[in-house]
């Protein structure tokens, strides 16, 4: 097999010619969605309802979304290329303990790109164009607003006050409170905020001035 023979087997996908026929949009757009939905039907389980509310659940709900989509395109790559399933698991490997990609969601972006460049190589051009915006879209979706802890230090007599206080600043700065814990015996309170994009800490800091300074006591933003 010469090189020109071995790069045509390489290439095992319909090609070019798969933008050409409309079934092919709906199979691999109907089986990106379908995926998407199992994902947020597992991720937002009723079990969760009423268990408390923190960057870990919720960084594992993205997680969960976007990994669904990642198996369906794997599972397309190969079907076309039954032999990059080995690939695909050198690819994992080797993404887990040679590469920093920080969350298990910027994981599942790193690994959805590196598919997406498995498919322009197997001659899946419609596959890796629909899986590009699908991901786009999905990036936007899930990162679309970022969720911090404020975590307020203040004498536990003041601190249910102090509580409303917090949760109406950060409402009139345009944020939502998803969760909020009290730690009577530390003199702490916890908010899970969802600011909107381009909202920063700083910022929503600024609305505190509102409130009365008996109430207003000392803000922390952990990472």
């Amino acid at each position: 097999m010469n090189k020109m023979d071995a790069i045509e087997h390489l290439v095992s996908g319909p090609g070019w010619s798969a933008f050409a026929d409309p079934s092919q949009y709906w199979r691999v757009a109907l089986v990106l969605l379908a995926a998407t939905a199992s994902g947020a039907i597992l991720a937002f389980h009723p079990v969760y309802r009423g268990r408390p509310v923190t960057l870990d659940v919720l960084e594992q709900r993205k997680t969960i979304i976007l990994y669904s989509g990642v198996g369906a395109l794997i599972a397309i790559v190969c079907t076309v290329a039954p032999s990059m399933a080995f690939v695909i698991f050198g690819i994992g490997g080797l993404m887990r303990f040679r590469t920093h990609t920080g969350e298990s969601a910027t994981t599942g972006q790193t690994i959805m790109g590196t598919l997406i460049g498995l498919c322009w190589g197997l001659g899946l051009q419609l596959v890796a164009t629909l899986a590009t915006l699908y991901s786009w879209v999905m990036i936007y979706l899930l990162e679309a607003a970022v969720v911090h802890t404020l975590t307020v230090s203040i004498d536990a007599a003041h601190m249910k006050r102090s509580a409303d206080s917090y949760r109406e600043a950060l409402r009139q700065a345009g944020c939502r409170v998803l969760a909020h814990g009290k730690l009577f015996n530390k003199h702490q309170m916890t908010f899970v905020v969802h600011m909107p994009r381009g909202c920063d800490p700083a910022d929503v800091q600024r609305a505190f001035s509102s409130i009365p300074e008996e109430l207003r006591g000392n803000m922390d933003w952990p990472e």
